[in-house]
């Protein structure tokens, strides 16, 4: 933002430069600083024509003796018709630039030597008289002297304002801080019009039709203005301020809006259909013509003013070329507004418009600002185009601006927080500086009223950023932080979610990671039963693919996708898994309705392995089925968290075959399943190779207790092998037997497991012979025959009592 100092000393009495754009940056604003809006004259002094003579071979050049003040008289070939013996001129001598670039050197012109060049206004860049040089009039021009000591130029604040501070986006602004910074008293220009005539309610009615995008409109009629050039000194300070001067209609609503940083505009009000103004969302497929001479389709979010027949301006961005002010324009309507800053950023960058009201607007106005804009306008208007203000101003109110009345703090956390020791006078005395009413409360708290131009104050620690401003950073001192130091502690489902992924990296899986969205198609394919808890879905709002508008409630989809791209590239062999989250909607909720609630979060492993379609030189000739692989991973890795690991048939997964799948668990208690894809699913995701997946509810299993691990001396007595065989019905769990068999073996039971399963010839119908291979091994003795018989004895009468199991 560029502003001009002269016009900026009217409202504020300004320290030297240096200290103010010192200052300026030490209170948080951005690259500060001032420069000069004309050339730089500092290489150009004033000479002095002693002599002046014809040149002896050109009618149209001078030979002039001129003084420096260097006490060496220099001979300079000029070619002015206007130069003269005794004039003051402006000189630049050889090494010297022009503000071209133009470099002065020693030259010969047509034989006679030239030492310098005495300068028009043009060559310098100035405005006034270019014909001839220029002949300096100025008392103060002594001989030898630099133009840059007595010629001024208007000077300009550059300052850059981060986009919270709104307020300071104008002279009022800059002169508030400048005043909290330096001391000194804001001077406000008068905002009080003189009226005459019919009332503006005659001429015009406002409406508001969206509320939400504009909170409080305001406008004031001017009649009978002289449209033309603005005032010379008006037009200086628009352009060092930037911005481009028009005419003087246009030019009064810039320069209340550098002024108050109110964006206001100027309708020409013969131009606006009908009586009524109109704030209101755009119609679709409405256009306008804006005054930038192009044409632009409106968005319905859009905001506009519109009048009976169109849009005649996009709302807080840019004016509409319809209705816009022109040389007969003879009654003028000014708009001042307050539209809301996310409205109006959408709406500028939708149409690539970034204007200085646009600039304003989305940073935030001042709300309390809005009238008192228009009515400051209407005066200027009055004074510079000759018109007259019709009484009272054309209101609307639509929803209140959100805003923050007041804040409390606390004088002992804001010391803390800045590693000060203010007392509760001095904080009282520094919010006042940036219009911060603090009161006393009881308990060393300060009840703090925001002004109205502050949008950026809200809660407790953006005064104490007001605070530690206006004290200034600088006077901080440098101090230590006391902390206590405690131990880092990881939650506990990072911790073994990491573990998991060690655990399954090592047994030979590739871990994937894909995207927590899956379609309505894929969840589908896994058969769920409408009460399965894993229908009830969040659906997203704003999804990154169409299709994928689910938030998962199971890792299978996803990465059974992530097979079938696989096995779609040849790749034979398939081994992946993933560890993440899951999301379940509330089950008591109806379905779909999960969008307003935030759904339950459980983490998940997940692995699938696909049976080789091709052998190989190197492929093992023997492999398991992929069951068995996949049960032996889970189990390797539930022993690998500390648990012990067993299955039970029936009740797994409707996606999995129901002959080749059981429930692992842990504990007594169903942490996940294990088994073959089902068919029917494998053909829904265009899987052809069989394939076995296992998934394990981590969260879960964080709240089973793990397994005490027991430590037992090395035996160094033999251990006795027996093999024990009987015949149980088909449907009885091995693991059931083998858990009755360690119950019977004791604790000199070093190990049991089945090692073969036998059904057929010899073995009657519905039945199945199961046999086990028992080690017992003590640590302090060798064990008897008769001890071991005893021990498998008792383990053929549990079986028989608790599964009907004869010895064969």
């Amino acid at each position: 933002m560029r502003l001009s100092l002269s016009w900026l000393a009217e409202f504020i009495d300004l320290p030297a430069d240096a200290e103010l754009t010192e200052q300026l940056e030490m209170a948080g604003f951005e690259d500060v600083f001032v420069e000069s809006c004309g050339p730089d004259l500092s290489a150009i002094v004033v000479g002095h024509v002693e002599e002046r003579a014809q040149h002896p071979d050109a009618d149209r050049l001078s030979v002039c003796r001129v003084d420096v003040g260097d006490g060496t008289p220099r001979t300079i070939v000029c070619g002015a018709p206007n130069v003269a013996a005794g004039q003051r001129v402006a000189v630049a001598l050889p090494g010297t630039r022009l503000p071209d670039g133009t470099k002065i050197k020693k030259s010969k012109l047509r034989g006679v030597r030239s030492e310098g060049m005495i300068c028009s206004r043009a060559e310098l860049e100035l405005d006034g008289d270019h014909d001839g040089i220029w002949v300096i009039e100025d008392d103060a021009a002594h001989v030898g002297r630099q133009l840059s000591e007595f010629v001024a130029f208007e000077r300009v604040l550059d300052v850059s304002i981060t986009p919270n501070r709104g307020d300071a986006a104008s002279l009022v602004g800059i002169a508030r801080e400048v005043s909290a910074l330096f001391g000194g008293k804001v001077r406000v220009p008068s905002a009080d019009p003189s009226e005459q005539g019919a009332p503006a309610s005659d001429a015009i009615q406002i409406r508001i039709d969206a509320p939400e995008g504009c909170f409080h409109y305001v406008g004031r009629i001017v009649r009978g203005v002289s449209v033309g050039p603005s005032p010379e000194a008006l037009r200086a300070r628009l352009e060092a301020s930037g911005i481009r001067a028009i005419n003087n209609v246009v030019d009064v609503t810039n320069a209340v809006l550098l002024e108050t940083g109110q964006p206001l505009h100027a309708f020409d009000l013969a131009k606006l259909g009908g009586s009524e103004i109109r704030v209101r969302r755009a119609n679709p497929g409405e256009t306008i013509d804006t005054l930038d001479g192009q044409t632009r389709k409106l968005d319905p979010a859009d905001l506009v003013i519109a009048d009976a027949r169109r849009a005649v301006a996009i709302a807080g961005v840019m004016g509409g070329a319809d209705s816009e002010v022109s040389d007969v324009t003879t009654d003028v309507l000014i708009e001042s507004a307050h539209f809301d800053p996310v409205t109006v950023r959408l709406s500028a960058r939708r149409h690539g418009l970034h204007s200085e009201a646009s600039y304003r607007f989305e940073r935030g106005v001042d709300r309390a600002g809005v009238a008192r804009a228009a009515d400051r306008a209407a005066t200027l208007l009055a004074e510079l185009a000759g018109g007259t203000v019709a009484p009272g101003a054309v209101e609307a109110r639509g929803d209140d601006a959100p805003h923050t009345e007041t804040i409390d703090l606390r004088v002992e956390r804001t010391n803390r927080l800045l590693g000060l020791a203010l007392e509760e006078d001095r904080i009282v005395e520094l919010l006042g500086r940036v219009g911060v009413e603090a009161t006393r409360q009881s308990g060393g708290a300060l009840r703090c009223r925001v002004p109205s131009h502050r949008n950026d104050l809200h809660v407790h620690q953006d005064l104490t950023e007001e605070v530690a401003r206006i004290h200034g950073y600088d006077h901080i001192p440098t101090t230590l932080p006391l902390a206590e130091l405690t131990p880092a502690r990881l939650p506990e489902t990072w911790v073994v979610g990491n573990r998991v992924r060690d655990l399954l990296a090592g047994a030979g899986l590739v871990e994937v990671e894909s995207f927590p969205f899956v379609s309505e198609a894929d969840l589908a394919a896994l058969g769920l039963p409408e009460d399965d808890p894993r229908t009830h879905v969040c659906r997203l709002r704003n999804p990154i693919q169409d299709q994928d508008r689910l938030l998962r409630t199971s890792l299978v989809p996803s990465l059974l996708r992530v097979v079938r791209q696989n096995l779609s590239r040849q790749v034979a062999d398939v081994a992946l898994f993933e560890v993440a989250k899951v999301f379940l909607a509330d089950p008591d909720a109806p379905k779909g309705a999960g969008e307003d609630t935030l759904p339950a979060e459980s983490l998940w492993a997940v692995g699938v392995l696909s049976e080789g379609a091709h052998g190989d030189l190197w492929s093992r000739g023997n492999a398991p089925p992929p069951f068995f692989q996949a049960k032996g991973i889970a189990e390797k890795a539930l022993s690998g968290l500390g648990y012990v690991a067993s299955l039970r048939s029936g009740g797994s997964a409707p996606y999995l075959h129901p002959g080749a799948s059981a429930e692992v668990r842990v504990g007594g208690v169903g942490i996940g399943n294990v088994g073959e894809l089902h068919p029917t699913i494998s053909q829904n995701f265009d899987i052809e190779p069989r394939c076995a997946m296992f998934e394990l509810n981590l969260s879960a299993l964080l709240a089973v207790k793990k397994r005490e691990f027991q430590f037992r001396e090395v035996s160094r007595e033999p251990s006795v092998r027996r093999d024990l065989a009987v015949l149980v019905d088909a449907t009885t769990p091995a693991g059931s037997l083998v858990q009755e068999i360690r119950k019977a073996g004791g604790s000199d039971l070093v190990s049991v497991e089945i090692f073969d399963r036998y059904e057929g010839r010899g073995v009657p119908e519905g039945k199945v012979s199961l046999a086990f291979r028992v080690v017992f091994q003590r640590a302090d003795r060798s064990l008897t025959d008769a001890e071991v018989t005893e021990k498998m004895d008792a383990m053929v009468a549990v079986l028989n009592k608790r599964f009907g199991a004869e010895l064969r």
